[in-house]
């Protein structure tokens, strides 16, 4: 009986330890998304959830088409936000700053929501740019502009059905699902 009591305890030992460490990993860069949200007028949650589906808040990871860290910033983002604040060029290396990686991503981000502002879901088709570019995301807007949502389909579920790049169209719905759950665990 005793050796099953501390079976169980260190079980729950590892356990609780476990998931000690997962939440340190999902929460280290709240304050620096809270920060850089706020000063791109941009919700936390929204934030966060693009950050989990792009590296899953790994500062050092890189993408196959070059893009780096936390938000997956590519160069020419990069370079269109050095110009824009009057900063010199940044090197690749920089941008693997957490705090660097983050604030240039949600001034991309503002920037896609700021085109997308006047299209029925700012949000989605901020989403569908950040992954797929503007042109395509332009091309699904003026789909969704031409084509209304039938009925029983929800605008959002509709204009997501419009886009034909599968992989484009998980993402988008796996961070509106994950920003409006803020379930950042799994």
């Amino acid at each position: 009986m005793r050796a099953l009591f501390i079976a169980g305890l260190i079980a729950l030992l590892l356990v609780s330890a476990g998931l000690a460490g997962i939440h340190r990993h999902i929460t280290q860069y709240d304050y620096i998304i809270s920060q850089a949200a706020a000063r791109n007028k941009l919700d936390f949650y929204f934030v966060k959830a693009l950050i989990f589906e792009e590296s899953w808040f790994r500062w050092e990871i890189r993408g196959p088409a070059g893009e780096v860290g936390l938000m997956q910033i590519t160069i020419a983002a990069a370079s269109d936000f050095a110009t824009q604040r009057g900063f010199p060029l940044f090197q690749e290396t920089r941008l693997l700053e957490p705090e660097l990686n983050i604030e240039i991503g949600c001034w991309y981000l503002q920037r896609s929501f700021e085109h997308y502002k006047s299209s029925p879901n700012p949000p989605l088709f901020a989403l569908l740019r950040y992954n797929a570019g503007e042109s395509r995301a332009d091309h699904w807007l003026k789909l969704a502009q031409s084509y209304p949502p039938p009925p029983g389909v929800s605008p959002e579920e509709h204009y997501l059905s419009l886009v034909d790049f599968p992989k484009t169209r998980a993402y988008a719905t796996r961070i509106l699902q994950r920003a409006r759950t803020r379930n950042f665990w799994f």
